[in-house]
């Protein structure tokens, strides 16, 4: 069966959330990765199929996307993976989305640009929600400039109760924690101490959060699309509520983000497998909520006047995806992207990011439909 999409890395959250939403909207689906008994409900549409995949075997990744007639790939594996998977569209001849990378990885995808637009093929990086839903937020406040100074950015998030959940994937979260931040001022790449506290803000539908800055690749892709609008400083904060960050430190500190492999029973596995592993199997408590704020704060000068945009997305836990909290908006924001360019939406070709042809309106509206509200300054507009 030809199919619309390829999902690899299906069986993980962001994945099993990606596929579900595209089985929701009616596309047939390839749903590949390790696994599939995490998937089983999904499985049970006829719209879904299911494949083994390592995507460390780029010659068999292809052959599996080549044999799908799927000309859209959604890379929802973890970052690490991300330029295998990219070379495996490229001998399948299929475009390719991803979650994103980080700074790091991102600067080593752009060096594959010519080779998608020796193909023609689009490969979009950073469709979640930050990278993702910031950037085209970003997009639709720069549009309202004649020039850019400041664009400062993050999330903030918290629960109705105060357990600790692990709020995305702990690989992720241990890098952007221990990485030294990047940032960009006065023009200039500066590297900053690991997730250095930057004081504290109240955000909408969330509340007083501390604030952090770490590593993130938008602050490597606003410069690449805005300098040409005088942007000279990004700053990229996450905001985790006290009883979250302090239960993520605690494990750093004792060593459980560790990659060293150890032997347990005769089996090897890293210390952060281990960890990924242990955290898979806590449970949300009964009646746990979350509400995210992913925001993005513009500053320039619009007909000689000085001039700031504040841009908001609000998510909370939605039925039918009470375990995945408020992260949804990860999964659903690349489901979202890979809909809009199969409908012809985005019809770029080589190596972008969601700044550069996402379609803000049509993004936004696709957003509220899943109950993802985007406010400028204090006003909801979709």
């Amino acid at each position: 069966m030809k199919v619309d999409f390829v999902v690899l890395g299906a069986t993980g959250d962001q994945g099993r959330i990606c596929s579900k939403d595209l089985l929701q909207a009616g596309y047939t689906v390839l749903l590949a990765g390790r696994n599939p008994d995490p998937i089983q409900d999904l499985l049970k549409n006829k719209k879904a199929s299911f494949m083994q995949v390592d995507v460390r075997d780029i010659k068999k990744t292809a052959k599996v996307i080549k044999d799908s007639g799927a000309k859209i790939v959604l890379n929802c594996v973890e970052l690490t993976w991300n330029i295998e998977v990219m070379k495996a569209c490229l001998l399948a001849n299929a475009h390719y989305l991803d979650l994103g990378g980080l700074q790091e990885m991102t600067i080593k995808q752009y060096k594959l640009e010519r080779e998608f637009k020796k193909r023609k093929l689009l490969a979009l990086l950073g469709c979640g929600s930050t990278p993702g839903i910031a950037n085209v937020m970003a997009k639709h406040a720069v549009e309202q400039f004649d020039k850019v100074d400041h664009i400062d950015l993050g999330f903030a998030w918290d629960s109705n109760i105060k357990e600790f959940v692990i709020p995305y994937s702990i690989e992720s979260i241990v890098y952007e924690l221990t990485t030294p931040a990047i940032v960009l001022e006065k023009g200039k790449f500066k590297k900053s101490k690991a997730c250095y506290f930057e004081g504290t803000n109240k955000f909408r539908g969330v509340g007083l959060q501390n604030l952090y800055c770490i590593v993130h690749s938008e602050v490597y892709t606003f410069h690449k699309y805005f300098k040409k609008m005088g942007l000279k400083n990004v700053h990229y904060t996450a905001g985790f509520p006290e009883h979250s960050h302090r239960v993520i430190k605690f494990l750093i500190d004792l060593g459980f983000s560790s990659k060293e492999e150890i032997t347990v029973k005769g089996t090897p596995i890293t210390i952060l497998d281990f960890t990924r592993e242990v955290l898979k199997k806590k449970k949300h408590p009964k009646n746990y909520e979350e509400t995210e704020n992913v925001w993005v704060k513009v500053t320039g000068v619009d007909e000689d006047m000085n001039k700031t945009i504040m841009m908001e997305c609000l998510t909370t836990t939605l039925k039918g995806y009470e375990e995945a909290g408020s992260n949804i908006n990860t999964g659903m924001s690349i489901s979202i992207m890979g809909q809009l360019f199969l409908k012809g939406k985005i019809d770029k070709i080589g190596i972008l990011a969601p700044e550069a042809c996402v379609p803000s309106q049509d993004f936004f509206e696709e957003l509220a439909k899943r109950k993802m509200f985007v406010y400028q300054d204090g006003k909801k507009i979709n």
